[in-house]
């Protein structure tokens, strides 16, 4: 492939990311050069995942879209591949990082969960569909940024943490959209714990226990965060911008707790220029 064509493909994926997942975008921006590309490839790889139950109404095409990316990981369908500038970007980041194709193939698995409206059992299985979904991503790009002194276990706890610190503010800002679609993101056991059934939550009729049982997963956002930073803190510093998203979980995290304190679930989020600084404020210090 020609300079010039890795450059437009550079772009595209890039654009791509900027469309698809905002704080990822601004995140990857203070990673080295000889890192940014590959870790961005993977962000956009992963929010393309997650943007297919936004763009399909019932699960089958949702399933199609999932399967060409099981036939892509596994081998096969090499034209569909090579004519898909994501494919590409992704099996040459595979390529030239040496990197497992075992772990992606799972967040695809891990993805048909959003396809339907079985709500998600408990924490355990939350925890494990985070782990799937988020904390991967952050696992390879601590490994691309640390490139030959890279000790995968080492980045275990900060990338397992900070995964389900980000996948349990994701769904806290989705709650409303997910409720209306009739699917329960975060963990079941917890509003049993509040008193509330399926339909009640779907229903949102008792909204002090909704409340409770939302700031209760707030509450445990916090705590898989501070985990992360801990973690985080103790990585040496060639890893640490793989992490860049803390602090803009911190922030955003914030706000929803800010929110559920006043007796709402409705939080906005930061501006770019605010995430930007919190980056940027949050490298100086490390």
């Amino acid at each position: 492939m020609s300079d010039k064509t890795d450059t437009a493909n550079h772009e595209l994926v890039g654009a791509q990311l900027r469309e698809l997942d905002r704080d990822a975008y601004l995140a990857s921006l203070v990673l080295p050069q000889q890192a940014r590309f590959a870790v961005q490839t993977l962000y956009t790889f992963s929010a393309e995942l997650a943007a297919i139950r936004r763009r399909v109404s019932e699960p089958m095409p949702g399933e199609i879209r999932l399967q060409f990316w099981r036939d892509a990981l596994e081998g096969e369908g090499h034209g569909d591949v090579e004519s898909n500038p994501l494919a590409k970007a992704l099996f040459d980041t595979i390529k030239i990082h040496q990197l497992s194709t075992v772990p992606l193939m799972r967040m695809v698995a891990a993805r048909r969960f959003d396809l339907y409206q079985d709500p998600m059992p408990d924490q355990n299985q939350f925890e494990g569909y985070a782990g799937e979904v988020a904390s991967i991503n952050l696992q390879y790009a601590a490994q691309i940024c640390a490139g030959d002194a890279a000790e995968p276990e080492s980045f275990n706890d900060a990338a397992g943490h900070l995964g389900v610190a980000l996948t349990y503010l994701r769904a806290l800002y989705s709650f409303e959209y997910d409720r209306r679609r009739a699917q329960i993101f975060l963990p079941l056991s917890i509003f049993n714990a509040y008193g509330l059934s399926d339909a009640e939550i779907l229903a949102a009729t008792k909204k002090q226990e909704l409340v409770a049982a939302l700031s209760a997963c707030a509450e445990e956002a916090r705590g898989h965060f501070e985990k992360a930073s801990t973690a985080i803190g103790a990585l040496p510093n060639i890893a640490k911008p793989a992490f860049a998203l803390l602090p803009i979980v911190d922030a955003d995290l914030k706000r929803v707790e800010d929110a559920l304190k006043s007796g709402d679930w409705h939080a906005a989020k930061m501006s770019d220029w605010r995430k930007i600084l919190k980056i940027i404020f949050w490298g100086l210090r490390k």
